[in-house]
């Protein structure tokens, strides 16, 4: 379907101490309408003419007469332009139109104009983790170029931002985290018919890859755990704070803060807790996962210490967030409530004699691989984590392997 593309006169609202009206672009697609300002002011006698210059009077002045005809130019150039912009749309978008339509073409092909329209929507939509992730890579490749346009981006200047970022003091994991954005904006501009597959896109099998990260161990071992869960902390203190929703994370499937914080009281039914990751909400181009955990003595025990008093069910379990906050506030407070919980959870670590540096991380980490040293298999594992394929589980599994190693080893001597 195309939509249809007039020029008209708004005589919806009359201009101020004048007979005119606002001249404007109306799109109507399907049952939505929009009008674009085109900066003219006419009145209706004027637009008639404007539109129809044979009825134009021979006896007019020349100067009314050049008016109109620069007037009729302006318009016609308008509709044109707005024509051949939804001939490019396979799918016609009001906001791929409004943005062809009015963006210069300098910054149709600015880098960092796309990063800061993605930044902005990804507010819009309170997805403030990923605009923050997006806003730290922009930040990094301002550092790096000042200015950047899609022609700019080679396989040889995204070789050379890595190793500008290796030289100074960053990590091959942070080099992923930060061109993984770039490469988003990439497509979505190559999607958009901004730039050219063919000559843009310097990611891929024999051209740029995106290093992978290597996968770190942050499991804590059965022993560990175990003097975790029996560090006798003072009741009410964030030493026991920490302890108890770290626990909490590893019996829940390794569920994270956030996902802890977001937890209502709706989310429990009988013996189990239902929650979706919120984390895949947004990516997963099917529905997202519901992970089910079974609600253990243990799990009860947690709750029933920590909980929120008022049981309403659309009010959060523990009391880390308030109903009715915006995403900004949410986004504070979690983050501040991780901080808090990792910081007494490496006291808690240290006196009890490990030497890792532990965070709630490792809860998630360590469910997984006591369940994969238990024997239970990737399938299960993969479901309880949220993981929408296995293959996502097996890469996380990888660093989970030098115990069965070892432990195999063992056998061989026997």
């Amino acid at each position: 379907m195309k939509p249809n593309i007039v020029i008209l006169l708004d005589t919806r609202r009359k201009k101020k101490d004048s007979e005119k009206y606002p001249v404007k672009l109306r799109v109507t697609f399907i049952k939505e309408q929009k009008y674009y300002p085109v900066d003219l002011d006419m009145t209706r006698e004027e637009f008639n003419l404007v539109q129809n210059p044979g009825h134009i009077s021979k006896d007019a002045e020349p100067a009314f007469k050049k008016q109109l005809k620069e007037w009729r130019l302006k318009c016609n150039a308008i509709l044109v332009k707005a024509n051949q912009i939804n001939d490019t749309l396979p799918d016609f978008d009001f906001r791929l139109f409004e943005k062809k339509m009015y963006q210069n073409k300098q910054s149709a092909t600015d880098v960092f104009f796309y990063y800061t329209e993605t930044i902005n929507r990804l507010k819009k939509n309170e997805r403030l983790g990923t605009a923050g992730n997006y806003q730290c890579s922009m930040n990094s490749l301002k550092a790096f170029r000042p200015k950047l346009s899609f022609r700019d981006i080679s396989v040889e200047f995204l070789q050379d931002y890595e190793a500008w970022l290796l030289a100074n003091g960053k990590s091959i994991s942070t080099v992923g985290i930060y061109v993984r954005p770039l490469r988003a904006i990439i497509n979505q501009a190559i999607d958009e018919g901004t730039v050219s597959r063919d000559t843009h896109y310097a990611f891929g099998k024999r051209k740029y890859q995106i290093p992978a990260s290597k996968n770190i161990k942050k499991a804590l071992t059965r022993e560990e755990l175990r003097k975790i869960i029996l560090y006798d902390a003072l009741p009410g203190t964030w030493y026991e704070k920490a302890r108890d929703f770290f626990i909490l994370s590893y019996l829940c499937n390794g569920i994270n803060i956030k996902d802890i914080a977001l937890l209502k009281y709706k989310n429990i039914d009988g013996d189990y807790i239902h929650f979706t990751r919120a984390k895949t909400q947004h990516t997963s181009r099917t529905a997202s996962t519901t992970i089910s955990i079974f609600k253990l003595d243990e799990i009860s025990a947690i709750i029933e210490r920590w909980k929120n008093g008022d049981t309403d069910k659309e009010n959060y379990l523990f009391p880390i967030l308030e109903r009715g906050i915006d995403a900004e506030r949410e986004l504070r407070l979690i983050q501040q409530f991780t901080k808090m919980v990792n910081r007494y959870i490496k006291k808690v670590a240290a006196s009890v004699g490990i030497t890792k540096s532990v965070t709630s991380y490792y809860a998630r980490h360590s469910f997984a691989t006591i369940l994969r040293n238990g024997g239970a298999p990737t399938a299960f594992i993969s479901e309880s984590l949220g993981h929408t394929s296995t293959k996502t589980t097996e890469s996380y599994l990888d660093s989970f392997e030098s115990e069965a190693k070892m432990k195999w080893a063992r056998v061989l001597i026997e």
